[in-house]
């Protein structure tokens, strides 16, 4: 089985890395950092940057149309983004290319509740852009149920399972993940690990366990497991 890890965080070095796969979505969380991608970035890996939408809209598609850039990100924590901005955010992406897909943060943590994701702000995004493809991050962190339910009709929304199993694993919420898991298109999930912040072994035994246990097709894991990544990322094995 193929296995594509659909957020990695490569700051820090690789050396604790502790599972083998076939590819990697490396996510940079600035400009700068992204200005390094070729001194870690593999042939089959791929390229998301956080988008600066405010500054580097020019310089974000001129690095797609040399095919280096694969998806952006939205992260409300990093960028300090609050309720007012996503409808400017909006309208900038009018201007980044419809194929190029949305990765949007959902990992709820720390106490500046003003820069949390906005499930409204995000819900706004994906109704004004239908045409692309959005990733739920973390898959809601501990709101994945709402998550769910609000988004399930969306047939343009992709979760990633990255962090969440493993930093849920021992509460009540692991049981939403795996209701999330067992009831969604398994050809718009993906495994991730955000690596360093989780161990990507561990998430990837967490994962497959809950396939295995829910019955999952060989098929639908080897969707989960990397091929939704490698297709929607456009990683070359």
């Amino acid at each position: 089985m193929k296995i594509i890890d659909c957020q990695v965080h490569v700051e820090a070095g690789l050396s604790n890395y502790d599972l083998k796969v076939d590819g990697r979505n490396i996510i940079f969380n600035t400009t700068d950092d992204y200005k390094n991608h070729n001194s870690v970035a593999g042939p089959h890996d791929s390229i998301a940057l956080v988008f600066d939408f405010k500054n580097n809209i020019q310089f974000v598609n001129e690095q797609i149309r040399l095919r280096k850039i694969r998806a952006l990100k939205v992260h409300s924590r990093i960028q300090r983004l609050n309720r007012q901005d996503y409808a400017p955010l909006a309208q900038a992406l009018k201007a980044i290319p419809s194929e190029i897909p949305v990765i949007v943060d959902a990992f709820y943590w720390g106490a500046e509740l003003e820069f949390q994701p906005s499930l409204e702000g995000i819900i706004h995004l994906i109704q004004s852009d239908p045409k692309r493809i959005w990733v739920v991050a973390h898959g809601g962190g501990y709101e994945v149920m709402k998550y769910y339910v609000h988004l399930r009709k969306l047939t343009n929304v992709y979760y990633d399972l990255s962090l969440s199993l493993q930093y849920f694993e021992d509460s009540s919420l692991f049981a939403d993940f795996r209701k999330l898991i067992k009831w969604t298109d398994k050809a718009r999930m993906m495994f991730g690990s955000d690596y360093p912040d989780s161990s990507p072994k561990r998430q990837y035994e967490l994962l497959t366990d809950i396939l295995t246990d829910l019955n999952v097709s060989r098929t639908d894991q080897e969707l989960v497991c990397g091929g939704n990544a490698q297709r929607l990322y456009g990683i070359k094995l």
